[in-house]
């Protein structure tokens, strides 16, 4: 937007006070005093282009959206749904998390959407706490943190010795005696450091434990896959080239 040396708000004033356009007429400083007013709330000045409040103001249903709302912004909408975001990298994403540190100083929304754990969590996190309690939500959950490389399924396990019709040792069904209302968590983890590792299963345990019913008793299983023909076979997904490294 150039820049003008008279607010065009004078062509709204009445039209005793829009007559004349030079430094000598009385208009002439009430033109420069809108100007102030104009660039606030239409956006422009004579350094740089920026946004004033009207267009804010139309965008202001983007910064409502996970997918489109600014970085700084994203653990404002996550309080709205009583969701605590996980502030590394790895959650945030590299371009999130550069932006959210650069602290701007006008903040707008993205012109596309954007895609992250984060973001994914904000916008799913309300139709997961009608599945909250149960396994699928608890799998649902555990997946949006972990990611789609890992690969993650529960088992219940409701009768600790009956044999029959639906029942499979080591899924449904354990031989001996249990912990009441037991479940097994299964992650494949194709981790390629330790301390990546160390993180996941401590992410996961923190969401087992805070969405878990408070009676119920877990454990969780965590497997590393390594190059098995016919087991393991998807290179990055549930295979490993080369083993885990140590740091």
């Amino acid at each position: 937007m150039s820049y003008e040396e008279y607010s065009k708000y004078t062509q709204y004033l009445p039209r005793i006070f829009q007559k004349g356009n030079t430094q000598t007429d009385d208009t002439y400083f009430l033109g420069r005093f809108l100007k102030a007013f104009e660039q606030i709330l239409a956006g422009g000045t004579e350094r740089q282009e920026t946004f004033g409040i009207e267009e804010l103001v139309d965008r202001f249903d983007k910064y409502l959206d996970p997918a489109l709302a600014p970085p700084q912004f994203l653990q404002w909408l996550a309080g709205w749904v009583a969701l605590e975001l996980e502030d590394a990298a790895e959650f945030y994403g590299t371009e999130d998390k550069e932006q959210k540190d650069s602290l701007p100083t006008q903040l707008l929304p993205l012109e596309q959407t954007r895609s992250t754990i984060n973001r994914d969590m904000i916008s799913a996190i309300v139709q997961l706490y009608k599945k909250r309690g149960t396994c699928n939500g608890l799998l649902e959950y555990l997946q949006l943190y972990a990611g789609d490389e890992t690969t993650i399924s529960i088992d219940e396990f409701q009768e600790t010795s009956r044999i029959g019709n639906s029942r499979e040792i080591g899924r449904n069904t354990m031989v001996g005696s249990s912990s009441p209302c037991f479940f097994s968590v299964n992650a494949i983890i194709p981790a390629h450091s330790r301390s990546m590792l160390n993180n996941k299963v401590a992410l996961m345990r923190r969401v087992i434990e805070s969405e878990k019913p408070f009676y119920a008793n877990y454990k969780l299983n965590v497997e590393i896959p390594s190059m098995r023909i016919g087991i393991y076979s998807k290179v990055g997904r549930d295979t490993l080239v080369g083993g885990m490294i140590e740091d």
